[in-house]
């Protein structure tokens, strides 16, 4: 990790990188707070396999690949050729750092999720961002307006499959260890929201209130483009709209890119 970021300590990460608490500190200021967030597992697994177009390498077809999979996922996973396989399982605990061959033994499995519990200051909840997204602010001492945000990379309908009960339970046993790490953070999740005190519900409505106000005002409404792999839709900026809408409407690749050229000019001049 540290040759991917340059020399010197940096005040913020953020980014898609699989949790490696040793490198990370080689690499963060002191005091550095950890933050991570976790999803639903049946609604990842889902999500990883319709986004990474992953029925491809199982031989598959797109209508029903993914019935097909978690119908029987032992034999299509030991069948998958691409890249992303270790998504296919326990993708949660496999970027915290958990390897695939670690994930089988229920103890170790347990002794992790402490573990996370100890590392992260924070762990928020994709099926409650908004919510999420409070408990940051106060963490971090942020203000309404640095949590706002537009939602970019909308996976397409096309890429989205039904997720029936027969699924469900088929992935609950095929993610086990998923769902005990999702289970035990849901629970430490609400402890939080309590913890907030008594203006959380206000506060929650204050800022939806906000992201509404931005998403009108920063994009043209009912108006999305697909990106270049149709994986997933974009709102369309207002061109009226200021250099704050700008930044919103930015995907996280573009942020990525400006980031780098800027920690690469500044390293030229050091």
């Amino acid at each position: 990790m540290k040759t991917q970021v340059g020399s010197g300590k940096f005040d913020m990460l953020v980014n898609h990188v699989r949790f490696n608490k040793p490198e990370m500190q080689k690499v963060m200021k002191p005091g550095a707070k950890y933050i991570t967030i976790l999803r639903d597992p049946r609604t990842q697994l889902e999500s990883v396999f319709g986004y990474f177009l992953l029925f491809k390498s199982m031989n598959l077809r797109e209508a029903d690949g993914f019935a097909k999979f978690v119908s029987n996922p032992y034999y299509y996973y030991n069948k998958c050729s691409s890249s992303y396989a270790n998504y296919l399982r326990n993708p949660n605990l496999y970027d915290l750092g958990l390897q695939p061959n670690q994930q089988k033994n229920k103890t170790l499995v347990n002794l992790f999720i402490q573990r996370i519990s100890r590392d992260f200051d924070l762990v928020l909840i994709n099926e409650y961002y908004n919510e999420s997204l409070l408990l940051l602010k106060k963490i971090l001492c942020l203000s309404f307006e640095d949590i706002l945000y537009i939602p970019k990379g909308i996976r397409s309908d096309k890429r989205r499959y039904t997720i029936s009960n027969n699924a469900r339970e088929s992935i609950n046993r095929w993610c086990w260890a998923d769902a005990l790490l999702y289970a035990h953070f849901n629970k430490t999740f609400w402890e939080r929201v309590r913890d907030y005190g008594p203006s959380f519900q206000d506060d929650l409505r204050y800022f939806e209130r906000k992201l509404k106000d931005t998403t009108l005002n920063c994009t043209i409404a009912n108006k999305t483009h697909d990106d270049i792999k149709h994986r997933g839709s974009h709102y369309i900026m207002n061109p009226n709209g200021d250099k704050y809408c700008s930044l919103l409407t930015k995907s996280d690749s573009k942020f990525t890119g400006i980031i780098r050229a800027r920690q690469t000019k500044k390293t030229k001049k050091n």
